[in-house]
C-alpha cells in the first residue's frame, strides 16, 4: 500500500470532480450573505420580541436571521473539503502551508481593518478598544479557549474552531486510517483543550469538531435520493428552528448538520447549477466576506444608532440595504486585495520551505 493511500472501503475518490463542487460555490457565498445579513439587522433594527410586526416586516425578520444555521453549513462543507484533502492525500508540511496561508492572507488585514474601527470609535458593542491579550489571542486563532473576543467582530470565534479543526481533523483521521499510535497521542493530547473549555452551549471547540466531522460522511456514503427530496429536511429543520420549535441550539445544529450531510450524499452531486460562473465569483471572496461583515455591521449600527432604525418605513430597508452593499462592496476589496492573493502566498512559502530544506 502507498504511504498515506486510504485503505477504508466505498471512499469515493472522485466525490468533487463532479458537479459538487459548484453547488459549494453557491451553498458557500449565499452563507456569507445570510451571516451578514443576520449582523446587520441585528445592529440597526430592533428587536422583534414584543413589536406589532405586519407580514412583510415578520419576513424580513425570518429571512435575515440565519447567521447560526449558516455557521453550521460552513463547518459541515469545511470538514467536506479540508478533511476531504487528508483522505485523499495528506503531507503534513504541504497541508500546514495551505492551511495557514488560507487563513492568514486574509486575515491579517481584516484584523487591522477590526482594529481601525475600533480605535476610530465607531463600533458598538465596544466601550474600550481591545487590549494586547485580545489582539493576541486572535493572532494566534485561539480567543475560543481564552475566551478574548474582539469587541466588535465576535464571529471569529467561529474562525477559532475552524482553525481547532485543521489541527486536530489529521490526527483523528490518521489515528482511525493507519492506526499511527503518533497520532492517536497527538489526538490525546489536542483534546485537552477543548475538553478544558467545554461546556454545553454550541460555540465550543467539541461541539463544532462533531459539525466539522458531519463533512467527511459524502466520502464514504451515497444515498439514491432525489435532491429535492433530500432537501426538505434540511428546509425543515431551519424553518423549524427560526419557529424555536427545538429544545435546544445545540439539538438543532447537529440535526442541520447531519440532514446538511444527507443533501451531499444524494444526487445532489451530480446536478449542475445555474449560474456557475457567478457563484464562482461571488464565492471567492466569501471568507473576506464573513471577516469584515460583523465591524462593518457595527459601524453601521453606530451611524443610525443601535437597533434605531424603524420598522415598516422604506427609507429604513433602503439604509439596510445600502449598508450591505458596503459591506460586499468591502468584502470584495478584500478578496481582490488578499483572499485572491492566497495561491501565490501559499507557492512561495512552499518554494522557501523547500529551498530551505533541501541540503
Amino acid at each position: 500500500m502507498k504511504p498515506n493511500s486510504l485503505s477504508w472501503p466505498r471512499f469515493r475518490e472522485d466525490l468533487l470532480q463532479g458537479p459538487l463542487s459548484q453547488q459549494l460555490d453557491h451553498l458557500r457565498w449565499i452563507s456569507a450573505l445570510a451571516v451578514a445579513a443576520s449582523h446587520l439587522r441585528n445592529a440597526v433594527f430592533p428587536d422583534a420580541a414584543g413589536q406589532p410586526l405586519n407580514l412583510l416586516e415578520q419576513a424580513f425578520y425570518f429571512v435575515t436571521l440565519f447567521a447560526t444555521e449558516a455557521v453550521v453549513i460552513f463547518f459541515v462543507m469545511s470538514g467536506l473539503l479540508v478533511g476531504g484533502s487528508i483522505l485523499r492525500k495528506f503531507d503534513t508540511r504541504k497541508y500546514a502551508i495551505d492551511r495557514a496561508t488560507r487563513l492568514y492572507a486574509a486575515l491579517l488585514p481584516a484584523l487591522a481593518l477590526t482594529l481601525a474601527l475600533q480605535w476610530a470609535g465607531t463600533s458598538i458593542d465596544c466601550k474600550a478598544a481591545d487590549g494586547p491579550a485580545a489582539i493576541a489571542a486572535n493572532l494566534a486563532l485561539i480567543q475560543i479557549f481564552s475566551e478574548h473576543l474582539l469587541c466588535n467582530n465576535v464571529s471569529l470565534w467561529s474562525l477559532s474552531s475552524e482553525a481547532y479543526c485543521y489541527l486536530i481533523g489529521p490526527c483523528l483521521i490518521l489515528a482511525l486510517r493507519d492506526r499511527s499510535p503518533k497520532a492517536a497521542l497527538l489526538c490525546a493530547v489536542l483534546l485537552v483543550p477543548a475538553i478544558w473549555v467545554a461546556t454545553p452551549i454550541r460555540s465550543t471547540p467539541l461541539f463544532t469538531l462533531l459539525l466539522w466531522l458531519c463533512g467527511l460522511i459524502p466520502w464514504f456514503f451515497r444515498v439514491k435520493l432525489n435532491a429535492w427530496i433530500a432537501a426538505v429536511p434540511v428546509l425543515a429543520v431551519l424553518v423549524a428552528g427560526r419557529l424555536h420549535y427545538f429544545p435546544s441550539e445545540m439539538l438543532e445544529e447537529i440535526v442541520l448538520a447531519a440532514a446538511f450531510a444527507l443533501l451531499l450524499c444524494s444526487d445532489f452531486q451530480q446536478r449542475t447549477p445555474p449560474l456557475k460562473e457567478a457563484a464562482h465569483t461571488l464565492a471567492a471572496f466569501s471568507y473576506s466576506l464573513y471577516l469584515v461583515q460583523m465591524p462593518i455591521a457595527q459601524l453601521a449600527g453606530w451611524a443610525v444608532g443601535r437597533q434605531s432604525l424603524p420598522n415598516g418605513q422604506i427609507s429604513s430597508y433602503l439604509i439596510y440595504a445600502g449598508f450591505l452593499a458596503l459591506i460586499v462592496l468591502v468584502a470584495w476589496i478584500f478578496g481582490q486585495l488578499f483572499e485572491k492573493q492566497t495561491p501565490r502566498l501559499r507557492n512561495m512559502v512552499l518554494a522557501r520551505t523547500t529551498a530551505t530544506s533541501q541540503p
